[in-house]
């Protein structure tokens, strides 16, 4: 079994930028104060005909970088540059035409300490923005100066003052500080980012619990120091699981198969591509006696399902009886006889397989838009619902059924039947599928009627045992 997947949890904007370039506005989270300085400079230009120096001094980890280059997000027809600090400002803003958007931003990058920055520097660059600002092509132009210390900021202003005065830095305050988001905020910003970059995921997903949150937020003042904890939080939590992995990891797919056809409560109780199970939802849409068992484990609950790289599958109901037709074995022929059911084979049995969210798990695929198409005329429901009268009383022949058309159709290599999953409990998979990246264990939901609560109720059981089978979770926690 491979080790579990790499979690990228960036807390530096131009790292960030590299994973998530299309992507920002899903993460990037307003600093409203900080846009309405921006607002107020862009009025004071266009009354002005003159562009604008904005010094912008925020504490390491409080977010400039990205508030400063993402400012687009938030108000229209804004055009971002970034200066990098080896370039010649002089000749860098000299090369930029005049701009068609309402507003142009500059950034200085990699700038933020005196130290960095010679006086000498100094005075060439305030130089080179006060002439620039003046010009035509400048007029729409506001150059940000992020800083992260006092004594750069301050001589900045200084500097600002004696060569453009207001015309250069307005008539505010020519430094502004800069917070960064509040700090409520900074619980959804590492959810959003964990989730658009790692198969929708969340904390709980990865095993921080919202009391383990609550204690590092509450040391925390910055949200890139706030990011970097959660991610070395997150660090700890995979390497516990890759000391686990190694005593062969089960992977857990639950198959629904159900005549209502549940595909919506599916996604509903799922996140990402893959169809992986979300924890947090199951909890919350249902009320059994499993939910209390659980959440003797915060630490764990969330970790379960990555853990066990537990997925909700929906299979289709007429997928599923063209299954059992064209792969049913004696014994189960004649039960279908004798409930006036077909046995005979279907010719795209294997197509209609391969359509399936099932097909596509075992062949890695992302799992996409799902075809439109009618819903299941009454007949095939009727048939359906025989199949389940079946399965109420021994399924072993029906899953044979479903696990031989998965061997036909390449999607796995072997399969046994009712495989033990752990010590010490009597409970057996229904599909022990290998294939060349291992073994996955299917539970396949056979149901006349079922909906998000009961599949939620089935899938934390089954997750749960297959927890304490293996000692993921402790009987005696």
């Amino acid at each position: 079994m491979s080790d579990t997947k790499a979690i990228s949890l960036p807390d530096r904007y131009d790292m960030l930028r590299r994973k998530a370039t299309d992507h920002m506005g899903e993460i990037i989270t307003p600093v409203n104060d900080a846009l309405t300085i921006v607002d107020n400079l862009l009025i004071d230009m266009c009354a002005s005909s003159s562009g604008c120096f904005l010094i912008l001094r925020g504490d390491t980890g409080t977010g400039k970088s990205t508030f400063i280059h993402t400012v687009g997000i938030f108000r229209k027809n804004v055009e971002t540059i970034t200066l990098a600090k080896d370039i010649d400002l002089s000749v860098a803003l000299g090369a930029l035409p005049a701009t068609n958007c309402a507003l142009r931003i500059v950034v200085l990058e990699n700038r933020e300490a005196l130290t960095d920055v010679s006086n000498e520097l100094l005075e060439k660059s305030i130089h080179s923005i006060n002439s620039f600002v003046r010009t035509e092509n400048g007029e729409k132009t506001l150059v940000a100066w992020p800083v992260n210390r006092d004594d750069l900021a301050e001589r900045l202003a200084v500097l600002a003052k004696e060569l453009g005065g207001e015309a250069l830095i307005g008539v505010g305050e020519p430094i502004y500080r800069f917070g960064g988001p509040p700090k409520g905020k900074f619980l959804e910003i590492a959810n959003n980012t964990i989730a658009l970059l790692n198969q929708g995921e969340n904390i709980h997903d990865l095993g921080i619990s919202n009391a383990r949150a609550d204690e590092i937020l509450e040391g925390t003042i910055t949200i890139g120091s706030f990011l970097a904890k959660i991610r070395a939080e997150l660090l700890s939590n995979q390497k516990m699981l890759q000391a686990l992995v190694k005593s062969d990891r089960p992977r857990v797919w639950i198959v629904v198969l159900a005549a209502n056809e549940t595909d919506g409560d599916v996604d509903g109780l799922t996140r990402g591509t893959l169809y992986s199970a979300d924890i947090d939802r199951m909890l919350s849409v249902t009320q059994a006696n499993i939910v209390e068992e659980l959440k003797q484990y915060p630490e764990k609950l969330g970790m379960l399902g990555t853990y066990l790289d537990a997925r909700i599958l929906h299979f289709p109901i007429v997928s599923a009886l063209s299954a059992v037709r064209s792969y049913a074995q004696a014994e189960l022929q004649g039960k279908m006889k004798d409930a006036n059911m077909l046995t005979s084979a279907e010719p795209d049995t294997l197509n209609r397989l391969k359509e399936t969210s099932v097909y596509s798990s075992f062949k890695n695929l992302p799992i996409g838009a799902r075809k439109v198409g009618g819903k299941p005329g009454s007949n095939t429901v009727a048939s359906f619902q025989k199949l389940t009268a079946i399965a109420s009383k021994d399924d072993v022949q029906l899953n044979r059924a479903i696990a031989e058309a998965l061997l036909a159709s390449g999607a796995i290599n072997s399969y046994t039947l009712e495989g033990d999953f752990g010590n010490g409990l009597t409970r057996r998979t229904d599909i022990v599928a290998e294939t060349d990246e291992g073994q996955v264990r299917l539970e396949m939901m056979w149901r006349k009627k079922t909906g998000r609560a009961d599949i939620a109720n089935y899938v934390l059981t089954k997750l749960f045992n297959y927890g304490r089978a293996i000692g993921y979770l402790s009987s005696t926690h």
